[in-house]
């Protein structure tokens, strides 16, 4: 899987958002202030946390993002536009159930991984490039998530 064009987006992160959901919403208040009605949103784990938020308070760092596959609007939402060059991924979709997403997705990351390691792709590490992002969406009032590893060429 590779994005056919360059990638842009609006990035929110940081030590004082640092749960998903804040961040997922946040990205999704940005799409519907520049009024676009079906989002591409991503996301993706950061370790900006202190050892309390993390040990006390089970909180992890987290990056959200919206996606552009044209220009980027001109406006103020108090975001970095970023953009990424061309870039392969593999990649799996899984539907979790809420009774067991906390098993199923590690372990989707570790078939994608596995996927990877016998038909010889190596991830890319490059601060360039997110090396591995989460897409998460509905079809038909199922829930989907994407799960992407950026690859060597």
């Amino acid at each position: 899987m590779s994005f056919g064009q360059n990638l842009q987006f609006l990035r929110k992160m940081g030590n004082g958002m640092t749960q998903e959901e804040d961040a997922i919403r946040h990205v999704n208040e940005w799409a519907k202030s520049l009024k676009i009605d079906a989002p591409k949103v991503i996301g993706w784990d950061f370790p900006v946390v202190s050892q309390e938020q993390a040990n006390v308070f089970g909180m992890h760092g987290y990056a959200a993002a919206l996606v552009f596959e044209g220009d980027v609007p001109k406006v103020d939402l108090g975001t970095e536009v970023l953009l990424q060059e061309k870039q392969k991924y593999a990649a799996i979709t899984v539907r979790p159930s809420e009774q067991s997403p906390f098993a199923l997705i590690p372990n989707a990351y570790k078939v994608l991984m596995a996927h990877m390691k016998v038909n010889g792709m190596k991830e890319k590490v490059d601060k360039n490039v997110i090396s591995c992002f989460e897409r998460e969406y509905e079809v038909d009032g199922i829930w989907h998530m994407d799960i992407y590893i950026a690859l060597e060429k």
